[in-house]
């Protein structure tokens, strides 16, 4: 089964100067103009992250430090019931706190209003990237994630808001959400059964149905797949139809997080008659059983959607297209975002200044669970000396670069989880230390200046800029960084093979809210998130807490856990990102979700 290559993205955060004239970075001093260029680079750097970004945001159980998620229905006996939803909050603008946001609710944007009677008009949003694909199970990206839920449906509903609708702890039921099954039952904890919604068909006519699921997850689960998403379901063991719309799960083991898990990217359910043509599906045509049927798809160019009269759902489309525009180029987009012919973006600091203030427009940040940093190779000299990774953390200036280049639209982290997440932790960040780098790089014995690659998307300006200034800082203490440049279309194929150098820009999106995800993708041995970093230690840890619904053990082994990566200094998370958005005035009654999983109905156009 052939598959089309798999392209990671996460939207952009960007860069923003400071007022006063001159800056030091590093100790040393650069004018404005030049801090400028240098600031450019963290919006590049957040895009050469979007190649490698996985997981948008999601739900988890619930617990103090995802306190905007919902409970994941998980204990075995559990039933989904019942429950009550949560209101979004409201913003037309925004200006970024000291520390950045990081926890909280969609922010509904031009709400109020009276909705038309019927879908009408077009949106245009802009893609920083092309989707590659069109086949949810193909790809693992935040840049899908942009459009992949309004095509296809997922078998459990998460809002906005991230509230899991399994009717507990005051949730909403599964039936009052967009999900294909209506309710489900743990008969133990390695069995779960679930009642799917009846009367729904996909976009090519096929009725949804228990083979449709059934299909879904053994294509999944193939190796021959080669999805990216398949480690987060390898404890399914099988699928059983009990009848049309009746499922049944049979799990190896147990999974505390797999209701959150059938929420999320690998949850959107296929036809089955449209997969046997792998090729054909994956760049042709798409049915899904969402409230919009893919209608144009033109590479590198655009991907055109239209509202599907067919749609099963209590609220139905209200905008009749959506083009998402595929424009690689920052200025471009933010020009024709000015000029009006682009209504939704994302944008870096510096275009947000020039956003501001037109009263056609509306600019939003919001706290978003995606993690930004560095990946260091442990399998490649010198990176693979503890104390060359240590020289490289504490030669880092995260406090600048958060306070000066990001202008404080970011929180610093020292584990690669944000607040969202269930296992995160206040770690303090690696210090910056020049003195302490210099002596780690002087304890690595390796003989200085030490010679490092940084990697970077060699038609990424901006991103150059930014390895520049981080360069600058290793520079200062004994390193001798040369920054390597590739090609985009190969940058993530290289990355998973470990054929890229010692230093590679990363964003980690974390989508479950769970640290199980990104622990198990970025640090198990042989992940496809983790090309070159092994500890046996750390495996028995994760596989312990895959094993049991215990969330006291499973908290335990996340602290043991981020110590043992943080002391290892595996590699250098750097911040929690907030996005920052640019809707047009036209874009009535739009809900801004954390996790970039854009969801359109509701929403509408005005006239």
């Amino acid at each position: 089964m052939k598959r089309a290559k798999h392209q990671k993205d996460s939207a952009a955060t960007g860069g923003e100067t400071a007022d006063s004239p001159r800056f030091f970075v590093v100790g040393r001093q650069v004018s404005r103009r030049d801090f400028l260029r240098m600031s450019g680079g963290v919006a590049g750097f957040a895009a050469v992250q979007a190649l490698l970004a996985a997981c948008g945001g999601g739900s988890s159980d619930k617990t103090p430090a995802a306190s905007s998620a919902s409970s994941a229905s998980s204990s075995g006996g559990s039933t989904a019931a019942s429950g009550s939803s949560t209101a979004a909050s409201t913003s037309n603008s925004a200006s970024p706190a000291a520390s950045g946001s990081t926890k909280g609710t969609a922010k509904l944007v031009n709400g109020g209003g009276t909705p038309p009677g019927s879908a009408s008009g077009e949106l245009k949003i802009a893609l920083q990237f092309d989707p590659t694909s069109l086949d949810p199970l193909d790809t693992y990206s935040l840049n899908n994630g942009r459009w992949a839920d309004n095509v296809f449906s997922p078998l459990v509903w998460r809002d906005t808001n991230l509230v899991l609708y399994d009717g507990k702890n005051g949730n909403p039921a599964p039936s009052d959400g967009y999900g294909l099954a209506e309710s489900w039952n743990y008969s133990d904890d390695k069995t779960l059964e679930m009642k799917l919604r009846t009367g729904v068909t996909f976009h090519d006519g096929e009725k949804f149905s228990a083979d449709s699921v059934k299909a879904t997850f053994t294509r999944l689960l193939d190796p021959a797949s080669k999805s990216p998403q398949t480690f987060n379901y390898t404890a399914i063991e099988s699928v059983e139809v009990v009848d049309d719309q009746t499922v049944r799960f049979h799990f190896n083991a147990v999974d505390p997080v797999m209701i959150t898990k059938l929420a999320g990217y690998g949850g959107l359910i296929v036809p089955v008659d449209a997969i046997k043509d792998d090729q054909k599906f994956s760049t042709v045509t798409s049915p899904g059983t969402g409230p919009y049927k893919t209608t144009e798809y033109v590479k590198d160019d655009h991907l055109t959607l239209e509202a599907w009269d067919g749609y099963w759902g209590k609220q139905k489309p209200l905008i009749q297209k959506l083009t998402y525009r595929i424009i690689p180029d920052d200025n471009t987009r933010l020009s024709e975002f000015l000029a009006g012919s682009i209504d939704v973006l994302t944008l870096n600091v510096s275009q947000a200044d020039a956003a501001k203030g037109n009263p056609n427009l509306s600019v939003v940040d919001i706290g978003v669970p995606t993690v930004s940093g560095l990946r260091l190779d442990c399998s490649k000299a010198p990176t693979n000396n503890k104390n060359v990774r240590m020289a490289i953390a504490h030669a880092i200036d995260l406090d600048t670069i958060i306070s000066t280049i990001l202008g404080g639209y970011a929180k610093a982290v020292g584990v690669w989880q944000s607040p969202f997440s269930f296992g995160y932790e206040e770690i303090a960040p690696y210090t910056f230390d020049p003195d302490k780098a210099k002596k780690a790089l002087s304890d690595s014995g390796v003989s200085t200046p030490v010679k490092l690659t940084y990697d970077v998307i060699g038609s990424d300006t901006q991103a150059k800029e930014m390895s520049d200034a981080i360069k600058d800082m290793l520079n200062t203490v004994g390193f001798d960084v040369s920054v390597e440049l590739h090609d985009s279309a190969t940058y993530y194929d290289d990355y998973v093979a470990g054929k890229l150098g010692n230093i590679v820009p990363f964003g980690w999106g974390g989508w479950t809210l769970d640290y199980d995800n990104t622990y198990y993708s970025m640090y198990y041995t042989k992940q496809s998130y983790n090309p070159s970093y092994s500890n046996p230690d750390l495996d028995k840890l994760l596989d312990q807490e895959r094993g049991t619904l215990d969330q006291a053990k499973r908290l335990d082994v996340a602290k043991q856990a981020n110590k043992m990566i943080y002391d290892d200094y595996v590699d250098v998370a750097l911040y929690q990102n907030t996005y920052i958005w640019g809707v047009s005035s036209k874009v009535q009654n739009f809900s801004i979700p954390p996790d970039e999983r854009l969801w359109w109905v509701g929403a509408w156009v005005k006239s």
